[in-house]
């Protein structure tokens, strides 16, 4: 039961630095654009967070915590099974930290799944994994979203530009008005999807201990979840809104209302059918495609190119890093 207290804790703190890690991308281009003052944007961005993270579902937790690993696979240790989680989280939170330092946007998502293949796949070997599970609802997902996203940004950026054709410098104002709306949408949804994948490690646990008949989150820990990303967003988001916001395109109110949006239409589906995607992938990809499409040369690819590398090296740098910590934990 102490393991399980200390799993608990550690995967509060990976919440906590999911939300200045990964969240302060959502308002990176809001804050870059001056589209709202940075006060507000953090104060209306952790509010949404919490509401979301607290109020709408646990579909996301449910496909971390039954469509990764096998479940037989679960359970066929309990002694051993919170020390793999353990190490799963640990291996996130170390990937998440040198991540942050060094201001590269990568996603916390990529770094999950690959720290939980890790300690089954060393255990049991690859009869733990659930292919058709971490093919269809995670991998596929979370490498699609962000092409989607792209091509979605790409899109409405031609699509606004034909629309507003003709209007004067005021229309700045109704699109910065209208990023309060987005800000809210965005944040809440996304907020959720990344809160509970770590959420889904403790209903894991939870589950094994049987303190719980079926799979579900007790409502202490989508609280503390809740509290946690906000808080974390708050307090460490700024790195990243200088990162994404000034780092891949120059953006005005409205490429940060284009971006927002289309993020908001990859993301919000996405919840709905439980899939793990990245929210930082999709945004800094919406800006991508936003800027490609109005000025394609406007567009730092060689920041582009450096970030999508963090992007592909996470998966197994977690996978690696959580089987090593393992490894240790277990013969200690």
């Amino acid at each position: 039961m102490e393991l399980f207290y200390i799993l608990s804790l550690a995967v509060f703190v990976h919440i906590f630095i999911t939300g200045f890690h990964d969240e302060g991308n959502l308002i990176a281009t809001i804050i870059s654009s001056r589209s709202i003052k940075a006060r507000t944007a953090f104060a209306l961005a952790a509010f949404s967070q919490f509401l979301g993270t607290f109020f709408l579902g646990t579909s996301v937790a449910s496909t971390i915590g039954k469509s990764i690993i096998k479940q037989d696979f679960l359970f066929k240790d309990p002694n051993k099974l919170q020390l793999m989680l353990l190490a799963v989280i640990l291996s996130t939170i170390t990937w998440n930290v040198i991540t942050w330092y060094l201001e590269i946007p990568t996603s916390s998502s990529h770094a999950l799944i690959g720290g939980l293949l890790g300690p089954f796949f060393v255990e049991y070997g690859l009869k733990a994994i659930n292919i058709t599970g971490v093919m269809t609802k995670v991998i596929l997902p979370l490498f699609l979203s962000p092409i989607i996203g792209f091509f979605v940004g790409y899109t409405i950026m031609g699509i606004s530009v034909t629309v507003l054709r003709g209007y004067g410098p005021g229309v700045n104002k109704l699109l910065k008005r209208l990023q309060f709306l987005t800000i809210f949408l965005l944040n809440s949804s996304q907020g959720t999807n990344d809160a509970q994948k770590g959420m889904g490690i403790i209903a894991i646990a939870i589950l094994q201990a049987n303190t719980v008949k079926n799979f579900s989150i007790p409502l202490w820990i989508k609280l503390i979840s809740a509290l946690m990303i906000s808080t974390g967003l708050v307090l460490g988001g700024l790195k990243m809104v200088k990162s994404v916001g000034a780092r891949i395109y120059k953006v005005k109110p409205l490429h940060s209302f284009n971006a927002q949006l289309a993020s908001i239409i990859v993301i919000v589906p996405s919840n709905m059918i439980g899939a793990p995607i990245s929210g930082t992938q999709i945004i800094n990809t919406s800006i991508m495609g936003v800027g490609a499409k109005e000025r394609p040369n406007g567009v730092r690819w060689y920041f582009v190119k450096s970030m999508m590398i963090a992007w592909i090296v996470t998966i197994p740098f977690s996978f690696i890093m959580s089987v090593i910590l393992y490894l240790i934990m277990r013969s200690i």
